[in-house]
């Protein structure tokens, strides 16, 4: 027996999920006592850590309830999935590894060669203009005052691209989703089809005014060591599909 948990879950969207699928919910009863109200708020008159216990393992067991409900309607993607075929609004699921929009990870590593320009006055870039700290420092703000964190999972052939809401997350950096295979649960909102490619700095209205200078920047951090496989892109490649997430779970 296989019984779904989620690491990720967008409460809100499961208990609108579970009135459409079985006529409606009810407020009283387990919901109620557990803390989650109709607007699939979570920790409503929860206070003590038995109460809080109990109702993850309830919210857990709804999610495993939401799955079975949407069932068939789920498509499953796999490499040679027609993205074109599908259209948005359904359901899919994807499996593979998820990644943080590199983005904030280029941001991060970024910082730390300021940090070591200020301590010593140089860096393996060279010099670090002032107009350049000012970028990253600007679009270090605007990601963090973004309620959502935008992330990407690799499946076979194809990738899903998703915008996680940060209420619902435990961590802003996906350390605990970030670990193995994954499931990826929600709605498609739109594909990248094979043979074109979506910038991760179009979200970004920094990112996309200051997007020749962040290419310099992460040309110049490839050239520090060229021999090396850098990890880190700007564009993803297509065939992708655009999700708003329900849930990421094992």
């Amino acid at each position: 027996m296989s019984i779904a948990y989620p690491l990720y879950l967008d409460v809100p969207m499961m208990t609108s999920l579970l009135a459409a699928l079985e006529g409606g919910l009810k407020l009283e009863g387990t919901l109620q006592s557990l803390g989650v109200d109709l607007d699939g708020r979570v920790g409503v008159g929860v206070s003590t850590p038995g109460a809080a216990l109990a109702q993850r393992q309830t919210v857990a067991s709804l999610f495993h309830r939401t799955l079975e409900a949407l069932g068939p309607g789920v498509v499953r993607l796999s490499s040679g999935a027609n993205l074109a075929a599908i259209p948005d609004g359904t359901f899919v699921e994807l499996s593979g590894s998820l990644v943080r929009n590199p983005v904030y990870e280029f941001v991060n590593v970024m910082e730390r060669l300021f940090a070591l320009s200020a301590e010593s006055g140089e860096s393996p870039m060279g010099p670090v203009p002032a107009e350049t700290r000012q970028m990253f420092n600007a679009l270090r703000a605007e990601l963090e005052a973004s309620p959502t964190v935008c992330a990407s999972i690799e499946g076979p052939g194809l990738t899903g691209l998703v915008s996680l809401q940060r209420g619902f997350l435990r961590d802003a950096s996906l350390d605990d989703l970030r670990f193995g295979r994954v499931r990826v649960v929600g709605k498609a909102v739109g594909a990248v089809p094979k043979g074109q490619s979506w910038s991760v700095l179009s979200r970004s209205l920094v990112g996309h005014l200051v997007s020749a200078a962040f290419r310099d920047a992460m040309l110049g951090l490839r050239n520090i060591n060229p021999e090396s496989d850098f990890p880190l892109g700007i564009a993803v490649e297509g065939p992708a599909l655009f999700i708003v997430p329900l849930a990421v779970y094992v």
